[in-house]
């Protein structure tokens, strides 16, 4: 059986959000250096403050996501990434996010992946309906789907001849993309207060 490919997620509005907040902060700065440029202040005070504004919006709305790879599944959390192998992954769940139990028993949670939110109490039609009618565009990314889109590769990874190494477990490590973003903008500001 072919392996297959990288698969990356994460939820829409997050992105959408996320996106139109950066391109409003980034005019903003621009803005507002100009405005301060002309007034002979320093152009690069308000970048500094919008720069970990940006720095916040990066880590929190963009950098979060769930891969989905031939050999594991690799979460990008807000400070911190985990990456499951398939041999060390102990089960797949789903109660407040998309969450991975390793063999060792400990819990990965995705901040990425959320479980999807029902905005008006659900009905017994709302059930026929979703039975009969399964329309791909309604699933979107949470953690229902996710999961078993999860489970799905790793019974194929199984299926490929895959050996489990029973109690190994896994560990997060921090992540540089999200640490270097804060740290950097908010070094920017220091220097920035300190010299202005």
């Amino acid at each position: 059986m072919a392996a297959s490919e990288s698969q990356t997620y994460r939820t829409l509005p997050a992105r959408i959000v996320g996106w139109v907040i950066l391109v409003a902060v980034a005019g903003l700065a621009v803005v507002m250096g100009s405005v301060e440029a002309g007034l002979g202040n320093n152009p690069f005070s308000p970048a500094a403050f919008l720069a970990v504004v940006a720095a916040i919006v990066w880590v929190v709305l963009l950098r979060p996501a769930v891969r989905i790879e031939p050999g594991g599944v690799t979460m990008s959390n807000l400070v911190t990434d985990v990456t499951v192998p398939y041999e060390r992954l102990g089960a797949v769940k789903h109660q407040w996010a998309l969450e991975l139990v390793d063999n060792a028993g400990t819990k990965h949670s995705s901040w990425a992946i959320p479980v999807r939110r029902e905005l008006r109490p659900r009905r017994d039609i709302d059930s026929y309906a979703e039975s009969t009618t399964r329309r791909k565009a309604r699933e979107g990314n949470n953690a229902e789907v996710i999961a078993g889109r999860v489970e799905k590769e790793w019974q194929r990874w199984r299926l490929a001849g895959g050996v489990e190494e029973p109690g190994r477990g896994v560990h997060r490590t921090w992540a540089r993309g999200a640490l270097v973003p804060l740290l950097g903008s908010v070094a920017f500001l220091l220097v920035i207060l300190l010299v202005g």
